[in-house]
């Protein structure tokens, strides 16, 4: 994978995605980055301590936790005053080492230090490998609600080396294989086919792996390029995310993201079978490997009116309906703004009390 390259075109400024096998390789070079600041996930720099070393070492650092408390202004406030202190300025660069907390913080923050600083990131999770590293897309919590604050800030280059993969945990494999599976799904019936043989064959750390970053970035490449600034066809990446952020919210996190949006795609699936968009077919196809691999025990039940009330505060709420992207088959989606009404709260009823894949103990 040491020679595959992926070019994003952005309204920013293009940008490239380059695959690297080494991570000390991969640090020796950045360390030569001109008038460079790092900022690192906290696990990650000791987890990494001696081959990021050539960049802790050489570079201002500022250590980040990964959490959803640090994903707020007070984060970005922190990181700001990182930028600040070391006298950053419109030539500097920032190099973010993380995931995809980490990027929302450094996104944000780049975005809004003297209107834009240039930022290259190396993702270290799966999730933000196979997704979130593209498409400029950053976003903060705020007053203890998910994502309401963001921007759009593109970073300059991205960096991918899946050695980072090795130290991760079984969950945090398997949710970066739920975003994984969204796009495989928004892609073709093909990529979802390939997707199922792998990890039936060799389960989720499985030599494919390299290969289905690479497959993943290029269906999301080919969506954000249209649509840079989500104003029409990218919305379709928003499949799974609706019920799956509001899922997140209710059980605090319990739920892994990618494991949130898996749960999310398999509700809104039998919301489309059942307004006939979807076929029986495809969706048991579809539940059967969600719930074979993306199964869940939650300590608390959910119930559809508490679910149906956490989208409300949703950006995709527009007119008293909320737009779903809705799958018609692998490779084919819809929006279908969808009204807050009796039929929607039978609908995600139906699917709490006989198919989700999800269980309270």
């Amino acid at each position: 994978m040491t020679a595959r390259r992926l070019l994003i075109k952005s309204g920013q400024a293009d940008y490239e995605v380059e695959f690297r096998d080494d991570i000390s390789e991969l640090t020796n070079f950045l360390k030569a980055t001109p008038k460079a600041v790092l900022l690192v996930d906290k696990k990650v720099a000791q987890l990494y301590s001696a081959p990021l070393s050539a960049l802790t070492g050489s570079l201002p650092t500022l250590d980040v936790p990964a959490t959803e408390d640090e994903k707020t202004l007070d984060g970005v406030t922190r990181a700001l005053t990182f930028l600040q202190q070391h006298d950053c300025n419109k030539q500097s660069v920032v190099i973010a080492v993380g995931g995809g907390i980490l990027q929302d913080i450094v996104a944000f923050a780049a975005h809004v230090y003297y209107r834009g600083l240039k930022w290259h990131f190396v993702p270290t999770t799966l999730l933000s490998m196979a997704d979130s590293c593209i498409g400029a897309k950053s976003s903060i919590n705020f007053n203890g609600f998910k994502n309401q604050l963001g921007s759009f800030h593109s970073p300059a280059r991205v960096y991918i080396c899946d050695q980072f993969v090795r130290t991760l945990s079984d969950d945090e494999v398997r949710s970066g294989y739920g975003e994984i599976f969204k796009l495989f799904l928004i892609g073709s019936r093909d990529l979802f086919g390939r997707l199922k043989e792998a990890v039936a064959q060799d389960g989720f750390r499985n030599p494919s792996l390299p290969e289905f970053i690479y497959e993943s970035l290029r269906v999301k490449q080919a969506i954000i390029e249209l649509d840079e600034y989500e104003t029409g066809p990218r919305r379709i990446l928003n499949y799974g995310h609706t019920f799956g952020h509001a899922l997140e919210g209710l059980t605090h996190y319990e739920v892994p993201h990618g494991l949130a949006v898996v749960w999310g795609l398999d509700l809104v699936n039998w919301l489309a079978h059942r307004a006939g968009l979807l076929s029986r077919e495809d969706f048991d196809d579809i539940h059967e490997f969600a719930a074979r691999y993306f199964s869940r025990r939650l300590s608390r039940p959910v119930t559809a009116t508490e679910l149906i009330q956490a989208t409300r505060r949703d950006k995709k709420v527009a007119d008293g309906k909320i737009s779903l992207a809705l799958l018609q088959r692998p490779g084919a989606l819809k929006i279908v703004p969808t009204a807050y009404d009796a039929a929607l709260e039978t609908a995600v009823s139906e699917y709490l009390n006989g198919h989700s894949i999800l269980s309270s103990k």
